[in-house]
């Protein structure tokens, strides 16, 4: 889901942690995790190549370094395991 915050920047949010990690290995800006309840939303800025991205990851296609992913989804995990240990779900960067 892609969002326009007023002043010209997009956001892309998703609460898909593996393709969170993808873009996060591509050079997305993790912007925010939004949290309703225990569920996580990782909020980034958004590209213009970011649909292309989102489909190759979806197909499949995506390429990048498994060790380089595999540590974008243990971070990605971390900061939504400490935020459920935390008081009210919220983490901002």
């Amino acid at each position: 889901m892609s969002s326009d915050n007023g002043n010209g920047s997009s956001k892309f949010k998703t609460a898909d942690l593996y393709l969170s990690a993808a873009l996060k290995i591509h050079g997305f800006k993790l912007l925010d995790v939004e949290f309703t309840g225990r569920k996580g939303v990782f909020v980034f800025a958004d590209s213009e190549d970011r649909p292309k991205i989102v489909r190759d990851y979806f197909s499949g296609e995506l390429i990048g370094s498994l060790k380089v992913f595999s540590n974008a989804w243990s971070d990605l995990k971390s900061i939504v395991t400490e935020t459920e240990m935390k008081d009210g779900y919220a983490y901002h960067r």
